[in-house]
């Protein structure tokens, strides 16, 4: 089983050090969030992971196709590869927070299909056509694999479809990826693709503590920034039980994105803890409590077949410290 984690840039000088610590410690993936409102810039922050690394991948999870245009997520993920080659990814999704703030609309999934073919071909040194202009970027010619964020059956059989990696945020319990795998192969073989062509990341939100208790409670915090994406859409297709959908629409409602994924008893905190779903968004969305608790929850996903578990620590008090204890304590026994 492998490992990677992702952040959002708040802190822009201990970037660097983080990846590097992240790398030390045995994860194979760095990347950060996308959201130009409430964090640095992510490709500035990626670059510096990259130049203070050597074999961690690295890519934005994700940045989205609305506040980007295609031909400049090309030109950075082309940009990225130079600093980390071999090494660089690019993570997109239909936008959330950062097309929110924004003030936009979040892209469609066929929309986001025809921006993805756009910016592989690009990649691939192709001249494409667009709005009366011939796109090109200074590329070599490298392959760049694309990420597609997707959490419900739609999004995931189109990752299948179209990406080469998925990175899968339905939560963690072990029936409802199981459904999520199932739903990318479906994608992959109505494509004509092998499904084990396409790379499946699992989605967590990490709070692990040698604190049970204190770690639990940090949980609710992340678990209530994942469900003001998680929850959107078909509720009833994503597999949410029919007691949670009332109050989790409610919540949808009332989130507030000024106060995404920050550390902290938040608004939303208190808001997911009064409509009394904060424990069952915990035990879908995270991975938390005290090692051995973590341990036996990536073990249930180890054994439907799960080969890489990629995390949040944009909430936690103190990532370097998560990073480092699920290290020094998880990673090992997982990893072999």
């Amino acid at each position: 089983m492998r490992f990677g984690f992702h952040l959002s840039p708040r802190d822009i000088h201990a970037i660097g050090p983080i990846a590097s610590l992240g790398e030390e410690q045995g994860f194979d993936v760095f990347a950060v969030g996308d959201v130009p409102s409430l964090s640095f810039d992510a490709f500035i922050a990626l670059a510096l992971a990259a130049v203070q690394t050597r074999r961690v991948r690295i890519g934005p999870t994700v940045t989205n196709t609305q506040t980007r245009h295609p031909l400049v997520l090309a030109n950075l993920a082309a940009t990225l590869d130079q600093l980390a080659p071999g090494r660089a990814f690019l993570g997109v999704g239909t936008g959330n927070s950062s097309v929110h703030h924004a003030g936009v609309r979040a892209a469609t999934l066929e929309e986001l299909a025809r921006t993805i073919d756009i910016i592989r071909r690009l990649l691939k040194g192709e001249a494409v056509e667009s709005g009366g202009a011939k796109m090109t970027i200074k590329s070599s010619g490298r392959r760049v694999p694309i990420l597609l964020a997707a959490s419900g059956p739609k999004s995931l059989r189109l990752a299948g479809r179209v990406a080469d990696i998925v990175l899968m945020n339905i939560g963690v319990l072990p029936e409802i990826v199981a459904e999520g795998l199932q739903w990318i192969r479906e994608g992959a073989e109505a494509a004509g693709r092998d499904p084990g062509s396409v790379e499946v990341w699992v989605e967590a939100f990490l709070s692990i503590s040698l604190d049970r208790a204190q770690a639990i409670d940090q949980a609710k915090i992340m678990a209530a920034g994942v469900a003001s994406y998680a929850l959107l859409g078909d509720m009833t297709a994503k597999r949410i039980p029919l007691a949670v959908q009332e109050k989790a629409g409610e919540f949808l409602r009332e989130y507030q994105y000024g106060e995404h994924l920050m550390p902290g008893r938040t608004s939303n905190y208190y808001l997911a803890d009064r409509l009394g779903i904060a424990d069952y968004l915990v035990d879908r969305f995270t991975v938390a409590g005290a090692p051995e608790d973590c341990r036996r929850k990536l073990e249930s996903l180890k054994a439907i077949g799960v080969e890489l578990v990629h995390f949040s620590v944009s909430g936690s008090p103190d990532r370097e410290a998560s990073v480092r204890l699920l290290g020094k304590t998880v990673v090992p026994a997982l990893a072999g």
